[in-house]
């Protein structure tokens, strides 16, 4: 089954289940209120799990037969980062792409053009980065948030990776396709370099999308750049290279959660 019939069948469900609710909550109460908790967990639980496909689909990897990976940079442009990490990067021979917020490229669009010069790619991460309320934006929320965001790539990453059954149509309608991860550091939330790059090399495969982060921790300026640079390192020491994938190689399977 497709993800786009994954989608009608979760949201027609959930109809049924709201309408069986109503007609039968007097009788059966129980019953009533179990399919509509059904009903609501087969929402709820794709929207807040990043890589799941049931609302349509994720592409968590790309195929390749070489050792290769596409490295992901989110939250950025910001100039703490970006050009450190560029450096970094040009000096391991890797590419990256970073996936950008739009209110960032307004604020610092001199990093912007210092990635594409570097041969790196840009990419739509939203125009503000609303992770906390994402998921349930209603449509046109969602379509400012993609429409906002001043990059072109054909590439869309939700904040959080969470989304809602309005992202993919908007997507669609926008010839955008939805990227996940195949496995990620957890920089933005941890404090330990080491840590970060031994979970990225530890995981890694053929075609995995790695995601890293720019932009947080600015009471340590170094601490992203120390992530990537030992990243990438741990990368070289096993033989992989960071390259761009071509679309036409990318994959909705195999990502991390």
């Amino acid at each position: 089954m497709s993800p786009e019939w994954g989608r009608k069948l979760i949201l027609g469900f959930a109809i049924f289940a709201a309408l069986f609710f109503l007609a039968v909550v007097w009788f059966q109460p129980w019953l009533a209120l179990a399919l509509l908790f059904l009903s609501h967990m087969l929402i709820l639980f794709p929207t807040l799990v990043g890589n799941c496909q049931w609302l349509g689909p994720v592409v968590t990897g790309f195929d390749t037969p070489r050792l290769e990976v596409w490295l992901t940079i989110d939250d950025g442009p910001h100039p703490a980062h970006s050009r450190p990490m560029l450096e970094i990067l040009q000096r391991f021979g890797a590419k990256a792409t970073f996936f950008v917020i739009g209110k960032k490229v307004e604020q610092f669009p001199a990093e912007i053009e210092a990635i594409r010069d570097a041969g790196c790619a840009v990419a739509n991460h939203s125009a503000t980065h609303p992770s906390a309320t994402f998921w349930c934006l209603p449509p046109w929320r969602i379509a400012r948030e993609i429409d906002r965001c001043p990059v072109s790539s054909g590439f869309f990453r939700a904040p959080a990776g969470m989304k809602n059954p309005f992202v993919h149509p908007a997507l669609k309608r926008r010839d955008l396709r939805l990227i996940g991860w195949t496995v990620r550091g957890l920089d933005a939330v941890k404090r330990d370099p080491e840590a970060v790059a031994a979970r990225i090399c530890r995981r890694v495969r053929p075609g995995a999308i790695v995601l890293l982060h720019e932009g947080h921790h600015l009471d340590d300026p170094g601490f992203h750049p120390r992530c990537l640079e030992l990243t990438l390192r741990g990368l070289t020491t096993k033989g992989y290279r960071c390259v761009l994938p071509r679309p036409e190689q990318l994959q909705t399977r195999g990502g991390e959660r």
